[in-house]
């Protein structure tokens, strides 16, 4: 007789349900600070929400969630809080790719975003800066995404130098760890307290322009208006020759002789360390020295290349793929390459040398021409019989006589 089996019957999943408290990501917020604000509205500490939502398996607070919390994560928030995916992957730094950088590299360092090096839960770097004046006058508290950007040294609104430390002692700014986010997380003490430096006004003008064109899209550079991501791989570069480089130290003397600035080095356990590791004051005083050297591009810095030394190929050291903009001027006036004269132009210096000269020799075209060999050998005036002709002259005779 057949046996019936009976089995189970199934279920369906349970529907994710929203989060009972869903406030909207406040201007430019970071999306570790909207987390913290998440977990503070439903009254549970940052790394017991994350846990309870996608479970302890994997610790997300071991990580740099702002640079490269992936696409599943910020689904899940957009569903807890019933925002669109777009508003919530707009708080990440990745959302900078096509602005501030070309591509963004999920699993590396990436240029212009501030490195954390977090362990066991602690930030080591201090990656995440601050405007004591935004905090103490937030209704809300909360963290810029902007504050994790290497150019952004300044707040443009109250015109003063941002901190990346506790005042108190000198701690990294850990806000899921802290009381609330004006608090630090190792000594408790008030991040806004003690006055703040007040920054030039050329330099926050500068700051700002930078901060328009990742709105925009693009950005001036000279007399040019340049995709925002080419302008800011050119600004990089820059503040890369005055940070390392045989050529640096001698490239920030001249700045500082010429236009201003400071040139004292930079404390970095290696030579060739980015200047995105830099703390807050040294990163100022680098891109202040950016904002002067850039100004009228790119004559200062055409100007201030050339008396430190500085040539093209040092100039395009460690830049891959130069951006057409940058790599234009390094050959219109950087390069230390030899000329070499076009046919034509071999051709009327030695029409020349005859109507003045009676003949155009190879050294009296060599001297006007450059090292043209090829050009000057196939319109020279034959000098003398070589005992083996030189490679150039072979070619030369062997390219007349197929034309002829």
């Amino acid at each position: 007789m057949p046996v019936e089996t009976l089995l189970p019957r199934p279920r369906p999943k349970p529907a994710i349900q929203p989060w009972p408290f869903r406030p909207q990501p406040l201007p430019d917020e970071l999306l570790s600070s909207y987390l913290c604000r998440l977990a503070v509205g439903m009254d549970l500490k940052p790394i017991t929400f994350l846990n309870t939502v996608f479970g302890s398996a994997k610790n997300l607070l071991a990580q740099d969630l702002d640079n490269f919390a992936p696409p599943r994560i910020v689904e899940r928030i957009a569903l807890g809080t019933l925002r669109p995916a777009g508003e919530i992957h707009a708080c990440t730094l990745r959302a900078y790719a096509g602005t501030l950088i070309t591509a963004h590299n999920p699993k590396g360092r990436n240029p212009w975003l501030l490195p954390t090096t977090i362990d066991n839960n602690v930030r080591l770097r201090t990656g995440l800066q601050y405007c004591p004046a935004c905090l103490a006058t937030d209704a809300k508290p909360y963290f810029r995404r902007r504050w994790r950007l290497a150019f952004v040294t300044s707040c443009t609104t109250h015109g003063q130098l941002l901190r990346d430390r506790c005042p108190q002692c000198d701690a990294p700014v850990h806000q899921h760890a802290a009381a609330s986010a004006v608090h630090c997380f190792k000594c408790g003490g008030e991040l806004c307290e003690q006055a703040a430096t007040v920054a030039r006004h050329d330099h926050i003008a500068w700051q700002s322009m930078l901060e328009a064109a990742l709105e925009r899209g693009w950005g001036p550079l000279g007399d040019e208006h340049l995709r925002a991501h080419v302008a800011f791989a050119i600004v990089r570069q820059v503040a890369a020759l005055l940070v390392n480089g045989r050529h640096a130290q001698a490239l920030r003397q001249v700045v500082a002789r010429d236009w201003g600035g400071d040139p004292a080095p930079y404390e970095k356990p290696t030579a060739r360390q980015p200047f995105e590791y830099l703390d807050v004051a040294d990163r100022h005083r680098l891109f202040d020295m950016v904002e002067r050297l850039m100004r009228g591009w790119p004559h200062r810095f055409v100007h201030s290349c050339l008396e430190a030394g500085m040539h093209r190929s040092h100039a395009i050291k460690d830049m891959p793929n130069p951006p057409f903009a940058y790599e234009r001027v390094m050959r219109a006036y950087m390069d230390a390459t030899p000329y070499q004269a076009t046919e034509p132009e071999v051709a009327a210096a030695a029409a020349w040398l005859r109507r003045t000269r009676g003949k155009a020799t190879y050294r009296d075209l060599r001297a006007i021409c450059g090292e043209s060999r090829a050009a000057i050998y196939r319109h020279m005036d034959y000098e003398r019989r070589q005992a083996v002709p030189s490679r150039w002259r072979t070619e030369a005779m062997a390219a007349l006589e197929s034309q002829g």
